[in-house]
């Protein structure tokens, strides 16, 4: 049932991430004065740049044309679409169908822009991550359309990360905006993944650097400087307060420190022989491999899910912390598990056989 093809240091990224944003939400999110739950989201932005952008890099190479991006859209939608909207559908039915015509701007990931994410609190990610699906490609189409010349690529991708962040800069000049609109604004957000794309386009074209990269010591370095730069940023006695949360750096050119220091890291998580595959049963990877697996509908569902068991059974209000986040994450995981079970691993079955390689 799992794929022996999966790269089990993302897996454990992946699996790590999705565990600082459930801790994040059940009420734990800060520690010592810094929002680790920050990393985590980018972690998984940069990541998801350096998985796409090395479909992107590998089908684009020699040329680019509207099938190629076609051909792409169809397999990315298969994977996020039916599972997004599936879970969308059953609150909007099941739960709370106040929200009425206005669930179009979830359906159309513009409610980060026009309308709110209080319907789904975690859709903003969705936002910026769909918005990067649908635009990617097309990046790649315009500019590369003969094929990708590695200093072109380099120099374009490093000019968008640039020209993304002094515009994040020059609106938060203008318009003053907290960090919350500019978080989850797609417009001003695809610096992250575009990061992630960079990574991708080092292992493809300059290899003997990347796998230089994936040494423990570059990964010592990095984390360790994510580390600092979190000290750093709650240094002001008061962690990561509104005062300084909302400062113009922060809203402007925070995001893509942090995306730097996690492609850093990934590298190691990447090649690093600890992460190898290895003969035999390997319970713990088994563990965080189906952690993985189940990350996405874990990710779609957990705040919702806390919200309902909060709001309709007393006994989580009476219950000792810990096993409150015990139970309700049990309750979370499992329901996960019959979403992946009925609804995501159906779609990517059928996925592969009606979308080739």
């Amino acid at each position: 049932m799992i794929t022996k093809n999966r790269i089990f240091g993302l897996d454990l990224m992946r699996s790590l991430a999705m565990l600082c944003v459930i801790v994040t939400h059940s009420g734990y999110g800060s520690l010592f004065g810094t929002r680790y739950g920050i990393v985590a989201v980018e972690s998984f932005f940069v990541v998801s740049g350096f998985l796409i952008g090395g479909i992107l890099l590998r089908d684009f190479k020699d040329q680019a044309d509207l099938s190629s991006v076609t051909h792409f859209w169809k397999k990315r939608w298969f994977r996020t679409l039916p599972l997004y909207y599936a879970v969308l559908l059953l609150k909007f039915i099941l739960v709370d169908p106040s929200i009425g015509w206005n669930i179009l701007y979830y359906f159309t990931f513009l409610q980060s822009n026009f309308y709110g994410i209080d319907y789904l609190n975690v859709s903003w990610t969705l936002v910026v991550e769909e918005w990067f699906y649908l635009l990617m490609p097309l990046f790649f189409l315009i500019f590369f359309r003969k094929g990708i010349q590695p200093k072109n690529f380099y120099i374009l991708l490093a000019t968008f990360i640039i020209a993304d962040n002094l515009l994040r800069y020059f609106w938060v000049l203008k318009t003053n905006y907290p960090y919350g609109a500019m978080v989850g604004n797609f417009v001003f957000r695809m610096d992250s993944n575009l990061i992630g794309v960079g990574l991708a386009g080092i292992r493809m074209f300059n290899p003997e650097i990347f796998k230089k990269m994936s040494h423990v010591k570059y990964f010592i370095v990095g984390f360790s400087a994510l580390i600092i730069a979190f000290i750093l940023f709650s240094i002001d006695g008061g962690g990561t307060s509104d005062v300084k949360i909302q400062a113009v750096w922060v809203r402007s050119f925070w995001f893509s420190i942090v995306s730097l220091l996690v492609a850093v890291i990934i590298p190691f998580f990447y090649l690093a022989p600890v992460f190898a595959p290895k003969e035999g049963k390997q319970p713990f990877r088994w563990v965080l491999t189906w952690i993985s697996l189940l990350s996405y509908p874990i990710y779609l569902i957990h705040v919702e899910m806390y919200r309902y068991l909060n709001n309709t059974f007393i006994i989580f209000s009476e219950m000792h912390p810990a096993l409150k986040f015990i139970s309700q994450n049990t309750i979370v995981v499992s329901f996960a598990l019959i979403l992946y079970l009925f609804i995501d691993k159906p779609v990517l079955d059928y996925r592969s056989k009606m979308v080739k390689k």
